[in-house]
């Protein structure tokens, strides 16, 4: 007579399981990755959809490209990968002077170890926030001649396909978005000059629709 009743409680906690799997999926924001971020913006000071002509990157005004392939091309800017070389590919655009800065970008590509950097001085000073879809996570590190020192990490977070980045300089720290979801934050010594698009391992990717805000919040 025993068996009745395992059935019944196994039905039971299945239904409940359900249940629970259908809240949490409700609960869950759609394309939560893609989200705008729910923060004040304050004023733009730069916008670029890298919708000119097709060619150099470097051929812009506003961006410097310190190494890599980088190419404006189907609206996009885009790191060419170079198998060869495998290394670090940096782009940089200056920062206005500001009590505050947003910094947002879109990413595309799905490889390890994209994303943005700031602070940039030499390929041996500057903060990386680099993005890992593979392990579903992300991380700030300090890049100086010592080599490099973890910040912080978060994860896990839903990296497929495109992802916004957003980060938010201000009241001596660096807070991390992706989409509308605040990952976290690390100190922040003093506010950054410069922003870069990043490619940490030479991986092709694509970015668009940088802009820069400053004040406001």
């Amino acid at each position: 007579h025993a068996t009745p009743a395992t059935t019944t409680s196994k039905a039971s906690a299945q239904a409940s399981a359900s249940m629970t799997i259908h809240v949490m999926d409700a609960l869950r924001p759609p394309d939560a990755a893609t989200q705008a971020p729910d923060l004040v913006l304050g004023q733009q000071v730069v916008a670029d959809d890298f919708d000119g002509a097709d060619g150099p990157l470097s051929d812009s005004a506003d961006w410097e490209v310190v190494a890599g392939d980088w190419v404006t091309a189907d609206g996009e800017a885009k790191l060419i990968a170079d198998p060869e070389l495998a290394t670090p590919s940096l782009a940089l655009t200056k920062l206005p002077q500001a009590d505050r800065l947003v910094v947002q970008a879109r990413v595309s590509g799905g490889a390890d170890g994209v994303g943005l950097v700031y602070g940039y001085r030499s390929p041996q000073d500057f903060t990386r926030v680099s993005f890992n879809p593979s392990f579903a996570a992300a991380g700030v590190e300090r890049i100086d001649g010592a080599g490099a020192v973890a910040l912080n990490t978060f994860g896990p977070v839903d990296l497929a396909g495109s992802f916004d980045i957003t980060l938010e300089f201000g009241r001596d720290e660096v807070q991390v978005w992706v989409g509308n979801l605040t990952l976290g934050q690390v100190a922040l010594e003093e506010m950054p000059t410069n922003v870069g698009l990043s490619s940490a391992g030479g991986a092709a990717v694509s970015f668009d629709s940088v802009k820069v805000y400053r004040d406001g919040g």
